[in-house]
């Protein structure tokens, strides 16, 4: 948008009379345009349909011709008129195909008329016959003229009463995310709160989410004229454009375009809304090119270090998309000040940014009030629980912490490591259990659902979060509500959770010296455990939910 601006901006300069004249009659000259656009790409794709291709004749040219038409259709309706309502799209679409096969009955009339009763009877034309071009001049003119007073006056007419009402309606939030309950995370948890308490505020909500259509239709039946499901098991490219298209159908009728990732989401989303000509919001919890480097293309170093090098051009690609996509949204918010901090490096004004809060899930109270022992034995478990919970994937740590579990059983053989979470590592973290022997001490239980897990953290004796990068660890402040004393690395946003030897205890990342005494002093001191646990608490207060949602509310207005 900038680059737009900065080039109008170059042109004004350039000729500030002309720039006034221009902007004075700019619907004419992008109603001309778009015209010359669709007529362009009708040629274009007839010559490579027939010559390169060697598509039959007649299919390529109706081929051609649907292009042509939809192109010419999206670029008056959205560009020229300005028509962001999507209530008559497919009613304006019809009517607009109808003017042009009455606009082609006229064209060919009217060149009948012109040739054989004007031009031969009245105008000497000399040795060149020029009639047929001069007549299909003179039509096209006629008909353009025709067309455009048509578009503007009847189809693509803006009604006032309905503008008028539609400022009087609840506020349309539309939600572009990527994963959506059933599916477990962070992000569908967060949409998921959204969808819930955004109502009670005076909005209206809608869904659009990649994933398994017939499953997560069953089981949202309910929820069929709000939720958007794009099949998640289909070629990248597809998804990509069938996301694309739900937000552009749904945008004309948000008021407010909520984007919940950089590419998956943000891609779509924001060439979707850039057609539009709508603004969104932008919500980024993390770096998508780091995290791709990470498992793809043989990035080793952690964010903070990836931010100020270069790499192959897969990553480059992807980090050049996804500051595209944020430099493109309206507003940013991160859930973290560490996050912020990070969106700054890639050229983000301050002011651009807000940090929210995340609030997290309440925790079931069927299972605070079992015991710890009844727990056990729903699960099967014994001994000294350490839990760690998170994706398998090589910065989680997951491989150090099973490394050093035979120190830890020297120390005490009660000690049993159960890490939930499924992910690309594990079968190298299944190869080092097996290596060590230590399958009985040490158990992966692959991914959970939300109850599941709960009951997990119920029995745990303390939590450990090994992590080269977090942007708000979600599961940390669950632990805290359950009530677990807290073991994290000193990275990201989990120092905005955690407050050392207060609330819990931080250590470096992959430190295997200070993770080993960090668990032996929450195994012997049961006051210290305690007193973590009390403060911890306490200071779950700034990851409230109404806190989250008035405060995302507020912006979703300023749109």
């Amino acid at each position: 948008m900038s680059i737009y601006k900065n080039f109008r901006n170059y042109l004004r300069s350039l000729s500030p009379f002309y720039y006034r004249k221009a902007n004075r009659y700019k619907i004419p000259i992008k109603y001309v345009i778009s015209g010359c656009t669709a007529a362009f790409v009708d040629l274009v794709l007839l010559c490579i349909l027939i010559d390169v291709f060697k598509v039959y004749y007649l299919l390529s040219a109706s081929i051609a011709f649907l292009a042509a038409f939809f192109i010419s259709f999206y670029l008056q309706k959205f560009w020229t008129f300005r028509d962001n309502s999507n209530r008559r799209i497919y009613q304006q679409m019809f009517w607009y195909f109808s003017v042009g096969i009455v606009n082609l009955g006229i064209n060919v009339a009217g060149m009948y008329i012109l040739i054989e009763h004007i031009f031969t009877k009245f105008i000497y034309l000399g040795k060149f016959n020029i009639t047929y071009i001069l007549s299909q001049i003179m039509m096209g003119a006629f008909i353009a003229v025709g067309s455009f007073l048509v578009y503007k006056f009847v189809i693509f007419k803006k009604k006032k009463k309905a503008l008028k009402e539609s400022k009087n309606n609840k506020l349309k939030v539309l939600i572009a995310t990527g994963i959506f309950p059933p599916d477990i995370g962070g992000p569908a948890t967060y949409v998921k709160a959204l969808r819930e308490e955004l109502p009670k505020l005076g909005c209206e909500v809608k869904v659009v989410t990649y994933g398994f259509a017939r499953k997560q239709k069953t089981e949202n039946r309910k929820q069929l004229y709000e939720l958007f499901i794009v099949d998640r098991e289909q070629n990248i490219l597809f998804r990509y454009i069938r996301y694309f298209w739900q937000v552009f159908k749904l945008a004309g009728w948000a008021d407010a375009v909520y984007v919940q990732g950089l590419v998956g989401e943000g891609l779509p989303s924001w060439f979707a809304c850039r057609l539009r000509r709508k603004k969104y919001i932008l919500k980024i919890v993390g770096n998508y090119a780091w995290e791709q480097g990470r498992q793809r293309f043989g990035v080793r170093e952690l964010l903070d270090d990836f931010q100020n090098r270069k790499y192959g051009w897969q990553v480059e690609l992807m980090r050049k998309i996804q500051r595209i996509v944020a430099h493109g949204a309206q507003k940013i918010i991160t859930p973290s000040n560490y996050l912020k901090r990070i969106i700054q490096q890639w050229g983000i004004k301050d002011n651009k940014i807000k940090v929210i809060y995340n609030s997290v899930e309440k925790v079931d109270l069927h299972i605070t009030h079992i015991t710890k022992e009844e727990a056990k034995k729903e699960l099967n478990l014994t001994g000294d629980i350490i839990l760690s919970v998170g994706r398998l994937v090589r910065w989680k740590g997951f491989d150090l912490l099973i490394k050093l579990m035979p120190e830890l059983l020297k120390i005490n053989p009660n000690f049993k490591l159960v890490i939930i979470g499924g992910g690309p590592e594990k079968k190298t973290l299944e190869l080092i259990i097996k290596k060590l022997k230590a399958s009985n001490s040490i158990k992966l239980t692959g991914s959970l659902e939300q109850q599941e897990l709960w009951r997990y953290m119920r029995v745990a004796d303390m939590f450990v979060l090994n992590t080269g990068y977090e942007g708000l660890p979600h599961i940390i402040i669950e632990a805290m509500q359950i009530g677990i004393p807290v073991i994290a690395s000193n990275v990201g946003g989990n120092p905005e959770v955690i407050e050392n030897n207060k609330t819990g205890l931080l250590v470096e990342y992959n430190n295997k010296q200070q993770i080993r005494n960090a668990i032996l002093e929450l195994w012997k001191d049961k006051e210290k455990v305690e007193k973590l646990k009390n403060e911890a608490k306490i200071n779950l207060s700034k990851f409230n939910k109404e806190k989250m949602i008035n405060n995302t509310v507020q912006i979703l207005k300023q749109l």
